[in-house]
């Protein structure tokens, strides 16, 4: 299962909110140039790679990065620049007065802002593998070869991961001009090119080491699942970019570990009027899958990981209670990989702009945490979607007009759970002879439950909805780790309705 993270515009609101959190101390200088009534906010980024021998890391080039600061003054956000740094630091002055204030960023493409008070925010991001990896420029073919293969059959998918350069390649053999048939027990001579998987090319001479994974489909009950059955690796495997090369394997089974799971679908399935109008369920995108990553217990899910267990119910409202068997070869340094759940249970709600083809939104339930958070082996969602949303007043369970270019947003808590921060994200609709469809125009995170659109974001004529999501993320705070990541993730998400300014 490929699962991707993403961010898009980010806006992080702080100020008289509902849930209390530490304040970042402040020297004697600090304080004092807040009382005159000015100062600087300085800041740093770093990207850190776990590796075969321990973390790396290096600062962040922000040198060309735009930075600035947005902060109240009689009334009007008042727009100041910084700058950054290649060392990975960068200082943004803030208006006189300022109790919190907007910081604007954009790295990496992603237009990105952050609201609050903090006077040292971090951009510090983890990944998977060391932070020198070189991607192939041309095509660059592998023959795979594999033994000792548990009897294929359907329903198996193999992985291929290089941990130290932070390569994953899923179900390779889906590229093959000759799939496993079943009873297979060996692939030969089949063909991929590395440069379309997306990964760094392996290098043995920098501790790579290229390993292959067998995910075995398997049954409890009247349920199926996929659990690691087989690991091997290709010791010395080495690749040029643009010249071909053979990765041969031969795997051997792997000590398991036996899960008993409680899929509680009812629970699930009684967040549905909560999503969104006219929502319905997304047969086959429900399930948990146990996934591992070196330090996630730390840092949560941090990057793309390798699968341990793929379970996907079969009638996903249901409550069934499947006992699922699976490996975890990874290790570094003799420790193993944290294994960590990933839970998903989604909506479809379609979106329509006037009589143009609607869209489906997939909304719903999705949590990463510890397998001892799930309390047993209980899967059923620990936070709900908000409700009764509002904008400038009027409900946004219904269409709304004429809301104004600058209209607050309130709703109330979740019914299940706490919720230590809410996304909010505008997105705005189009119209064409395909149908309909959306661009985020701007995300919201705050720790209240209410949010003033600025007048920024709002155009007259357009149509737009919300994105509502609650979220309990632990002791994770993103408006200081703009882009910090840990466990638990537990989040809740709808659709409004539609409305224009």
């Amino acid at each position: 299962m490929t699962i991707v993270k993403v961010s898009g515009i980010l806006v992080l609101v702080l100020g008289s909110g509902c849930i209390d959190q530490p304040q970042d101390p402040e020297t004697s200088d600090e304080t004092a140039a807040r009382l005159q009534g000015s100062f600087t906010v300085h800041g740093t980024g770093a990207l850190f790679g776990h590796t075969s021998t321990g973390i790396v890391s290096k600062p962040l080039d922000l040198s060309a990065a735009p930075f600035a600061s947005y902060s109240l003054s009689h009334g009007q956000l008042v727009r100041q620049v910084g700058a950054g740094t290649a060392d990975g630091t960068f200082t943004v002055p803030v208006e006189i007065g300022a109790t919190s204030w907007e910081l604007e960023t954009n790295l990496f493409g992603i237009p990105y802002v952050a609201v609050g008070d903090a006077l040292h925010p971090d951009l510090d991001r983890h990944t998977l593998g060391r932070l020198d990896g070189v991607l192939a420029s041309a095509e660059t073919d592998v023959s795979i070869d594999v033994t000792g293969l548990d009897a294929w059959a359907d329903g198996d998918s193999t992985q291929i991961v290089v941990a130290n350069n932070g390569g994953v390649i899923f179900s390779p053999e889906l590229q093959f001009a000759t799939p496993p048939a079943d009873g297979d027990a060996a692939i030969s001579s089949q063909m991929i090119d590395w440069m379309a998987q997306g990964v760094p090319l392996v290098d043995a001479s920098q501790g790579d080491v290229a390993a292959m994974t067998q995910l075995v489909e398997r049954t409890s009950g009247t349920e199926a699942y996929s659990g690691l059955d087989r690991y091997g690796t290709a010791p010395g495997f080495t690749q040029t970019d643009g010249s071909a090369s053979t990765l041969s394997v031969a795997m051997s089974a792997v000590p398991q570990t036996t899960l008993a799971l409680h899929w509680r679908g009812s629970a699930f399935e009684a967040l549905l009027p909560d999503v969104g109008a006219g929502a319905s369920d997304v047969p086959g995108a429900d399930g948990v899958f146990i996934d591992a990553l070196p330090d996630a217990a730390s840092f949560g899910f941090y990057t793309t990981s390798p699968d341990l267990m793929l379970y996907t119910p079969t009638d996903s409202t249901a409550n069934v209670d499947p006992t699922v068997v699976y490996g975890n070869p990874y290790s570094t340094m003799g420790r193993a990989w944290d294994e960590y759940a990933i839970i998903n249970y989604f909506f479809a709600v379609p979106v329509q702009l006037g009589s143009a083809a609607p869209y489906n939104e997939f909304v719903g339930y999705d949590a990463n945490m510890s397998l001892a958070a799930l309390h047993g082996g209980v899967v059923k969602p620990l936070i709900s979607p908000v409700r009764h949303v509002q904008i400038a007043g009027k409900s946004l369970g219904s269409p709304q007009t004429r809301v104004g270019t600058s209209p607050t947003v309130r709703w109330d808590a979740p019914a299940i759970g706490n919720a230590t921060l809410y996304v909010v994200t505008l997105k705005r609709l189009s119209a064409d002879s395909s149908g309909t469809s959306s661009t985020i125009v701007a995300t919201f995170v705050t720790k209240d439950r209410s949010l003033q659109i600025p007048s920024t974001y709002l155009a007259s004529g357009s149509t737009y909805i919300l994105s509502m999501t609650a979220v309990d993320f632990g002791s994770v705070d993103r408006t200081r780790d703009l882009f910090g990541d840990g466990l638990p993730f537990e989040s809740a998400s709808s659709i409004t309705s539609t409305f224009t300014p």
